[in-house]
């Protein structure tokens, strides 16, 4: 989350000069209550996951002074959980928030170009033409960059650090993190942002098809329902997963029940699940550590009552629009009932 910058300290009342991170009058640390809630922070996560708790002590070590005594010992104990963990790198001071736009673009429009081609030679049917073989996979790639892009506008809001989409043939895109969230509400913002950017271009298909009855339109349209629905599925990783954990991480057993279901279904159709099973097995870690009930208590899920309320019913109206626009589509294309 971006940080505010005081401008007079809280302490003594006296005017702070620019980047200062203490008061030069009273020697106040000038960001007091964020190292704080980062210290309560890092102490629950250091049970459960050392690597985590190393990232939460270097963004409070970005706010003591260097020189202080308080600097020193949290850069040794970022070390000593570093060391902890057997296949952590050596502790080094964070890199750039994000990538230089010239390294940022050589990375999401070289992984799209390859995930095009991989697209249109699996599509490629003598039945279908390569123009139009082409124009579904770029239109699939594309309906994923906007989904992503949901996500990256949503982190560059909050400052927090990430890489640029990088696409990955049949399983879409990811964006990798280089700093925890501040808590569950910030998550759950960014988390929501792709399913409804995703959205937005799903629609924008549909409204193609409406203008020129395009059949590859409606396809493209139904493909980024589907996908963004599959995305809100309540458990994480998934995008709904992380809404939902600003809601209730009780609602992830409900996902849980539908990643099962969705495994069965494939199963009895002879489809590929392999995905989902996948899925499930990184889901489940978290869902149990979480449900355990001592990890709810820190500082990530106090975010206040309003929030849970305001992010479940985005959730659901956002759930609902989905649900209806593959329905529809899905009717128009002549696919059935909805699976």
């Amino acid at each position: 989350m971006t940080q505010e910058t005081p401008t007079t300290c809280r302490n003594c009342g006296q005017p702070l000069p620019p980047g200062a991170l203490a008061c030069p009058s009273c020697g106040a640390l000038v960001y007091r209550e964020r190292l704080e809630s980062l210290s309560r922070e890092g102490m629950i996560v250091e049970q459960s996951d050392p690597l985590r708790a190393a990232e939460v002590w270097a963004e409070l070590l970005r706010l003591l002074p260097p020189e202080s005594q308080q600097f020193v010992t949290v850069r040794q104990r970022i070390e000593a959980l570093r060391q902890a963990a057997p296949s952590a790198a050596p502790f080094a001071p964070a890199g750039p928030k994000f990538d230089r736009l010239g390294v940022a673009f050589a990375k999401t429009g070289v992984s799209m170009l390859v995930s095009i081609v991989v697209y249109v030679l699996a599509m490629k049917k003598p039945e279908m033409s390569w123009m139009q073989a082409w124009t579904i996979s770029i239109g699939f790639v594309l309906l994923i960059l906007v989904h992503e892009m949901g996500h990256v506008v949503a982190n560059l809001y909050f400052g927090v650090r990430s890489s640029p989409p990088i696409f990955i043939p049949f399983l879409g895109a990811v964006i990798n993190l280089r700093q925890p969230f501040a808590n569950a509400k910030v998550e759950a913002i960014s988390g929501i942002g792709g399913p409804v950017a995703g959205t937005v271009g799903a629609i924008a298909c549909f409204a193609w098809y409406w203008q020129t009855g395009s059949p590859d339109a409606l396809r493209l349209a139904w493909f980024g329902f589907m996908m963004n629905l599959f995305n809100m599925l309540p458990v994480p990783p998934l995008d709904g997963g992380r809404v939902t954990a600003a809601v209730s991480p009780s609602i992830w057993i409900l996902g849980l029940i539908g990643l099962g279901w969705l495994v069965y279904e494939d199963f009895r159709s002879g489809q590929d699940f392999s995905i989902l099973v996948i899925l499930l097995v990184i889901a489940l870690p978290r869902i149990i550590a979480t449900l355990k009930g001592r990890a709810r208590q820190g500082p990530y899920f106090q975010i206040g009552r309003a929030a849970p309320v305001l992010i479940g019913a985005a959730y659901l109206a956002l759930l609902a629009v989905l649900i209806v626009g593959r329905w529809y589509t899905e009717r128009k294309l002549g696919m059935g009932k909805l699976m």
